[in-house]
């Protein structure tokens, strides 16, 4: 109890001293402990990932988790299953946001013999005290080039974070994105370690502490901020491998082309429980996109050729090259007509399959349009003759004449 007493009195000067984002680093040095403990909650969702962490908050309309990667909140519709372990309190305050640090150099990662752990990590506890986060940094980045054995997992967990705050703290986004990084190697859930990463990552491409016009000056912050950046990196991926789909005329293909963009998706759930179901319409509707844009080029193409196939139908029967000929062209256009026409006809149970009625019922007048276009195009032009000949049986016939390739 004595230890106890002294551990929360320090902590108590350290607020009043020096503000509570120093306060709650040298908490998480003080108590060692990893973040969450090592009996932790476990949350399944409904999309099949299951995160990690300690329950902070259970409610009828969310539960918020919070994890080594950060606080994450699940919808109460997307959970599917709740492992709780036994409650054990929380040994990190809620900093608050730091104020604006002067501009400081680089840190640069001190040499420290193994002997030397203990005695280095009380000087970075000082150091962190005083808020010079570049002895700090140095310090712990020496600390954490350490063996294990000289500096065990439980000090890397504090030491990490602190760390982490220490590069934010001198507006170094790609020295926090690697102490994230070393981070993630402590990580044994496999979606915290992809968030870990995905922290990381949102730093190194932006390349800045500032996201929003937000400085971001703790671990905490960076999180809040990636987990959205990076469901919406999924997203953008998803969108991506729709918009280069093609051969979308059978429905192989299509429903393949549907998979692989939702596999896509669906990686964004790790990030933002839910994001994948929220966003499948949007991914999907690129699929139909892509289908209503070929059937229009394939109208096109057909108001384009048409007249010439109308105009040389005739002379393309004198003889097996002019058919031959012919045909090269007639087979493209058929082609084309036909393909544009399948897919458009897929759609409806396309969208019926992935629970997106919306994706026809928005797009039936441009379907049933383009639909009525493409099988106008399966003839040639109304008042086009069998023959020429007024002696030909069919000549004057008012029935509509389909264009074939030619047999020979």
């Amino acid at each position: 109890m004595r230890r106890t007493s002294r551990r929360f009195a320090l902590g108590d000067y350290l607020q009043h001293r020096s503000g509570t984002v120093l306060a709650g680093v040298l908490l998480a040095l003080l108590t060692l402990g990893p973040m969450p403990a090592a009996s932790a909650d476990s949350v399944t969702t409904t999309s099949g990932e299951t995160f990690t962490g300690t329950i902070v908050e259970k409610t009828d309309e969310h539960v918020i988790l919070k994890t080594i990667s950060g606080t994450i909140t699940i919808s109460a519709n997307q959970v599917k299953a709740i492992e709780a372990s036994d409650p054990a309190p929380d040994p990190d305050p809620d900093p608050a946001k730091p104020a604006p640090a002067k501009p400081v150099p680089k840190v640069v990662p001190a040499d420290i013999p193994p002997e030397k752990a203990d005695a280095s990590f009380k000087e970075a506890r000082s150091a962190l005290v005083a808020g010079d986060w570049v002895k700090a940094g140095g310090l712990l980045e020496g600390l954490l080039r350490l063996d294990v054995k000289d500096f065990d997992a439980k000090k890397r967990i504090g030491a990490t974070g602190a760390l982490i705050t220490c590069y934010l703290q001198i507006k170094d986004p790609f020295g926090a994105a690697r102490a994230i990084g070393l981070r993630s190697s402590t990580a044994k859930d496999p979606n915290d370690r992809k968030r870990l990463l995905a922290a990381s990552e949102m730093l190194r491409t932006i390349r800045t502490v500032t996201v929003n016009g937000k400085t971001l000056g703790r671990f905490e912050e960076v999180a809040e901020a990636a987990m959205p950046w990076k469901a919406d990196q999924c997203l953008q991926k998803a969108v991506t491998i729709a918009q280069n789909a093609s051969n979308l005329n059978s429905q192989t293909h299509l429903n393949k082309a549907a998979d692989n963009a939702l596999e896509q998706l669906a990686e964004a759930n790790v990030y933002v429980p839910g994001y994948s179901a929220s966003h499948k319409a949007e991914v999907l509707g690129q699929l139909v996109t892509n289908i209503l844009n070929a059937a229009r080029e394939a109208v096109k193409h057909c108001e384009k050729v048409r007249p010439a196939l109308t105009r040389t139908r005739l002379s393309s029967i004198v003889s097996k090259a002019a058919a031959a000929q012919w045909n090269q062209v007639a087979r493209v256009y058929l082609g084309n007509r036909q393909a544009a026409e399948s897919a458009l006809w897929l759609i409806k149970a396309f969208a019926l399959r992935h629970e997106t009625p919306d994706l026809y019922t928005a797009n039936t007048a441009d379907i049933e349009s383009l639909l009525a276009e493409l099988k106008e195009y399966q003839y040639y032009p109304r008042g086009t003759a069998h023959s020429y000949s007024p002696y030909s049986p069919y000549y004057g016939s008012s029935t509509r004449l389909k264009i074939q390739l030619r047999v020979f």
